[in-house]
């Protein structure tokens, strides 16, 4: 089944930026590029099943389209743990599942409160010591962003591939006309 949102649910993020960890901070704005789309993740690279799993069924979408389709679009995963997931840490771990993925961390929290409100996305790290372990519970949600820096879909835990790829091409070919 089809997520392409309603015009009423709109949600526009182009006013929300985070630092990019693999490239020295620089300031990475919640939108594609011209003609492009941009997904977006909020996850840990701790998480056991929920956020590799997400990250693992997007490669596998984006493999199913045209290659001059795939390369309009780009993944950022933002951590909603930046205590262990260091720029070093988020950056290696969204390399396993992008060439070029956008790996987003902040150490200030009214920048990524900012963020997640932006994108309705729910989160908490639970109360812990210092080197203590500790779970993070998160929306599970991948955010379609357009160039106009607009959510065109979201896609909740588990949603089928092939949907994903279908989402995807339908949106990159309205882009194009």
């Amino acid at each position: 089944r089809d997520q392409l949102t309603d015009a009423a649910d709109v949600v526009v993020v182009d006013d929300v930026a985070l630092p990019d960890a693999a490239r020295a901070g620089s300031a990475q704005p919640m939108r594609a590029p011209a003609g492009g789309l941009l997904l977006v993740y909020f996850g840990y690279t701790s998480c056991p099943d929920v956020c590799p799993t997400t990250l693992s069924d997007i490669s596998v979408a984006l493999e199913g389209l045209p290659t001059d389709l795939a390369e309009r679009v780009r993944v950022a995963m933002v951590t909603v743990d930046p205590e262990r997931d260091t720029d070093e840490v988020v950056v290696g771990y969204l390399a396993h599942f992008f060439d070029d993925g956008i790996p987003l961390r902040t150490d200030d929290p009214s920048a990524l409160q900012r963020a997640t409100d932006a994108f309705g996305v729910q989160w908490e790290v639970a109360d812990h010591e210092a080197g203590e372990a500790y779970d993070v519970s998160h929306t599970a949600m991948t955010y379609v962003v357009d160039d106009r820096g607009i959510v065109a879909v979201e896609w909740p835990f588990g949603f089928e591939t092939d949907s994903m790829t279908n989402d995807l091409s339908t949106l990159l070919r309205k882009e194009s006309t």
